[in-house]
C-alpha cells in the first residue's frame, strides 16, 4: 500500500475527506510541515497490528541475556542444558 503524503494545511482543509480515506480505504497518509514528516494516520487496524508487534518485541527483549543466565541458574540447568539453550536463543 501507498502512503499519501499531504501537508500540515492541506489536511485541515481537507480533513473529513482524508480520514474518509484512511478509515474506509484504508490509506495511511504522511502529514508534512515545511518538508518535513510530523505525523502518520493510519486506520484502526493497521494501527492496532503496529502497537501488537510492538508489544510482542517488547516483550521479546525484556529476556536479556542476564535475565536469562538468571533463569537457567534458577532452573538449576546443567552447562551442556545451557549451552543448548544459549545457542537455542541466539540463533
Amino acid at each position: 500500500m501507498v502512503t499519501k503524503e499531504i501537508t500540515a494545511l492541506a489536511l485541515r482543509q481537507r480533513f473529513g475527506e482524508v480520514m474518509d480515506e484512511v478509515r474506509y480505504r484504508k490509506a495511511p497518509y504522511l502529514v508534512t510541515r515545511n518538508g518535513r514528516p510530523l505525523i502518520v494516520l493510519l486506520d484502526v487496524e493497521a494501527y492496532q497490528a503496529l502497537d501488537e508487534k510492538r508489544q510482542e518485541e517488547a516483550f521479546i527483549e525484556e529476556y536479556t541475556d542476564e535475565r536469562i543466565a538468571e533463569f537457567l541458574k534458577e532452573d538449576r540447568v546443567d552447562a551442556r542444558t545451557a549451552r543448548s539453550a544459549r545457542k537455542l536463543l541466539d540463533g
